[in-house]
């Protein structure tokens, strides 16, 4: 990938980001709406929700990676530090719901566990926020 400005790796980073978003709410809601009205519905039709909603974290992740190749040494520096902040922070919030519920403080299962990707995602925006990139937030 050619390197690009940081504003122009930010811009694009946006373009993209946003708009992948708003797929993802719409399929997480639309999804969920949709298979609560219908009585049984058929597994073919779960299957197909859930893939319509990860598809939209996936193709976020694959964002995030290609922001990273393209920005300069300091830039990806930034960003992989924010990175893995956020990686600490959903592992410790992973541990330390196993752990309530290995000692029966809470209950197995009371904590949904695909919390923890807006988990991730919020703190790699608070890590990249307080890193102060120079630029802004991205």
């Amino acid at each position: 990938m050619g390197q690009l400005t940081f504003k122009e790796a930010n811009r694009r980073y946006k373009g993209l980001f946003f708009p992948i978003m708003a797929v993802y709410v719409v399929t997480c809601i639309g999804g969920s709406l949709l298979l609560k009205r219908i009585e049984d519905p058929a597994l073919w039709m779960k299957h197909l929700a859930t893939g319509l909603t990860i598809a939209p974290i996936f193709a976020v992740f694959w964002l995030i990676w290609r922001y990273v190749q393209e920005t300069d040494e300091y830039s990806r520096l930034q960003q992989l530090q924010a990175l893995s902040l956020a990686g600490m922070v959903s592992a410790a919030t992973a541990g330390t719901v196993g752990f309530l519920e290995l000692y029966d403080v809470i209950p197995v299962g009371a904590f949904p566990i695909f919390l923890l990707l807006p988990i991730f995602l919020f703190s790699y925006g608070i890590a990249k926020w307080l890193r102060g990139n120079g630029e802004g937030c991205a």
